[in-house]
């Protein structure tokens, strides 16, 4: 097998930036496809090694000094309201910057929080960030995020948009692959100061017991994200299974061995997807609903306390098609093959045979 190595024998080391460590499930995912698609070539390393402030244990500057290279991202961090130094600290553009996997959760002034709206001082140090010669790689999950990006941050480079790149994971064999009993799963999440009402989804549980499936609760977490969506969990009151594990692994196969989802999350969506599972998206959200224009399934959006979640679903909603998800698959790993290349070529390292 071929490897990257420099002339000493060593790897060059990568440092990740992003929202690691706290056990939101598609945070965790993204080091897992990066793991799968890089570490044959390159040391990964966290750069943010505290989950709580100041977020690092040592001086920033000698972390930054260790690694050959930065990449920043997935997921919701190109915030326009503000701007997290653990993501995006100047510092981090002594080294070359590669930014994967992003979405910009764009907000209306309407929306429940007056905060999260476009704030032009806060753009402003995301131009300067984005714009330096020292970005080599800037991939956004849509379009969307793509042009917002384009449009206000004026990149020096190419801004290329595809999906979300946890699409290009290698799954787990699913858990009752070939059970002839159905299973609804369910994904619910805690939400800070929320009481949310999970009536609506309890209904489309009942019909599925009524039809002879089983209901998987899901606690799509592990660490404290997982802690706080399991204290939440006693509000889905029905007979029910329930996974709860600190392995992403058994949770991804908990949800490949569902017939149909219910997600208040994203990345159980998109992890149900590339199984062919369908998924309605019980918080539709820019991005969610993005990821389901794509593959032309707007059927399946819905919201987790709207009436229409009982008749969304059906006597359950028809499985995603296999153009999709070898669509999806296909388009996110060149996303990962042209990062592999774009840091081959940034750090000028030559491929030897092991």
């Amino acid at each position: 097998m071929e490897s990257l190595d420099r002339i000493t024998g060593k790897k060059p080391v990568v440092g990740l930036a992003g929202f690691f460590g706290y056990g939101n499930y598609g945070d965790e995912l993204f080091v897992t496809v990066y793991k799968q698609w890089l570490s044959p070539y390159f040391d990964l390393v966290f750069l943010s090694d505290v989950l709580d402030k100041p977020y690092y244990s040592r001086p920033i500057e000698e972390i930054v000094d260790s690694v050959d290279a930065i990449i920043i991202g997935g997921g919701d961090i190109v915030q326009p309201w503000g701007m997290d130094d653990r993501y995006f600290n100047k510092l981090f553009l002594k080294k070359p910057v590669f930014i994967i996997g992003v979405g910009v959760p764009i907000r209306s002034a309407s929306s429940r929080n007056p905060n999260h709206i476009e704030k032009e001082w806060i753009i402003d140090k995301y131009r300067n960030f984005f714009s330096h010669p020292s970005v080599k790689m800037i991939h956004a999950r849509d379009d969307q995020s793509s042009n917002w990006i384009r449009r206000k941050l004026n990149p020096k480079v190419a801004v290329t948009e595809a999906p979300d790149i946890v699409c290009s994971m290698d799954l787990p064999s699913a858990i009752d692959s070939v059970s002839e009993v159905k299973t609804l799963g369910v994904v619910t999440r805690s939400r800070p100061n929320q009481e949310d009402d999970y009536s609506e989804i309890l209904k489309v549980a009942d019909k599925c017991l009524s039809m002879g499936w089983n209901v998987r609760h899901i606690i799509l977490g592990t660490g404290r994200v997982g802690k706080k969506d399991y204290e939440n969990a006693d509000k889905l009151r029905i007979k029910k299974e329930l996974v709860y594990s600190e392995s992403l692994s058994e949770l991804t196969e908990a949800i490949g061995g569902c017939s149909a989802l219910l997600s208040m999350k994203f990345h159980g969506t998109v992890v149900a997807t590339m199984y062919g599972i369908p998924s309605i998206v019980m918080v539709p959200t820019n991005k969610n609903r993005n990821f389901m224009n794509r593959i032309g399934r707007s059927d399946l959006l819905s919201k987790f306390d709207s009436p229409d979640l009982l008749q969304k679903f059906g006597d359950a909603p028809e499985t995603i098609s296999s153009d999709s998800v070898e669509m999806l698959r296909d388009r996110a790993g060149q996303i990962m093959e042209l990062l592999v290349f774009r840091l081959m070529k940034s750090l000028n390292f030559e491929f030897v045979q092991r």
